[in-house]
């Protein structure tokens, strides 16, 4: 465990916190991603095994990539008014309210928040916030194995696969030593890494591989190539037939053109919203990009919603990148 002493003392309270706690509410952010889902259901497994009785929430559909992750099937949606939690455990969610608003401050009577953005808030009773930290997955395991809890295969293979999605295969920048160790930790629980890996990387439906073939087809360069886009309009997801989760991935396409600096895609929400998802190469700070429209991440993987079709929106992102890349 490579930590420094201010998060010492952070996994000692939420270990604490979960040692006097019977009952969970664990949630990820919505629109859940491999870090976000592999993270709860590990945590849910650990803490049932302890004898605890720990629920995990979710408002939103799992990708199927990731329905795999043994507990997905038993994600709860709502949880009821009257319910009161001895604690809350949300993951990377950047406000309390990024995980769906699935419950009240009041039905938890503590709440951790465990985080690894550099966009973030103190909404609970304990943050455990690392942005040196490559996935909430890792953090997780920090606190598991200060609390010496010894991890079963299912367990592991969850963790893995948070580090290896928030990494994009440890390709990324933000990839560190601390998450190759970590990886080395969970694969020495059994887990089958090759099997993991193709479970997420090679399982696209054919609706997905028409979509993002649309999608590559309309790819634009600007600025002597220092900056490309990718759209995704509704009208691409009606002829390939593909779902909101067959997007995934694709943005990462934008960087992969020579010289390329920044890349983006826009993603068509309705006629006055678009989504925006970001990549950079290491020397290009996105956040002070996305912040402008309210939006949070990474320093080289950030995104944010702008009020507007899509068209205006990439008019906005082009004019702040003029000035910039």
């Amino acid at each position: 465990m490579n930590v420094d002493k201010s998060s010492i003392k952070k996994i000692y309270e939420i270990s604490e916190i979960i040692r006097h706690s019977k009952t969970f509410f664990i949630a990820g952010h919505v629109n859940p991603d491999g870090d976000s889902l592999g993270s709860g259901l590990a945590l849910t497994s650990v803490l049932n095994r302890l004898g605890k009785r720990a629920y995990i929430y979710c408002t939103d559909e799992i990708p199927f990539f990731l329905r795999f992750l043994k507990g997905s099937d038993k994600i709860k949606k709502n949880v009821k008014s009257t319910d009161i939690f001895d604690c809350a455990i949300i993951l990377e969610s950047m406000d309390f309210s990024r995980m769906g608003n699935i419950i009240a401050h009041n039905q938890a009577k503590k709440i951790i928040n465990i985080d690894h953005h550099l966009t973030y808030t103190n909404f609970g009773s304990i943050n455990y916030i690392a942005s040196y930290s490559a996935s909430t997955a890792e953090l997780v395991l920090n606190i598991l194995e200060y609390m010496k809890v010894e991890l079963t295969k299912s367990e592991a293979t969850s963790l893995y696969t948070g580090i290896l999605t928030d990494t994009g295969c440890f390709q990324q920048i933000n990839t560190t030593s601390s998450s190759h160790i970590a990886c080395a930790k969970l694969i020495r629980c059994g887990i089958n890494v090759n099997e993991i890996y193709k479970k997420i990387y090679e399982n696209d439906s054919i609706n997905a591989l028409k979509l993002k073939g649309l999608a590559l087809c309309k790819i634009k360069t600007l600025f002597d190539n220092k900056f490309s886009y990718i759209v995704l309009t509704k009208d691409m997801f009606k002829k390939s037939n593909a779902g909101e989760n067959d997007a995934e991935g694709i943005v990462n396409y934008s960087l992969k053109i020579r010289g390329v600096k920044v890349g983006c895609l826009f993603k068509e929400i309705d006629k006055k919203t678009t989504k925006i998802s970001c990549r950079s190469v290491e020397n290009f700070d996105l956040l002070e990009v996305v912040k402008m429209f309210g939006g949070g991440g990474h320093r080289n993987a950030a995104g944010c919603t702008i009020r507007a079709g899509l068209s205006a929106s990439i008019k906005l992102i082009i004019n702040v990148l003029r000035e910039k890349i």
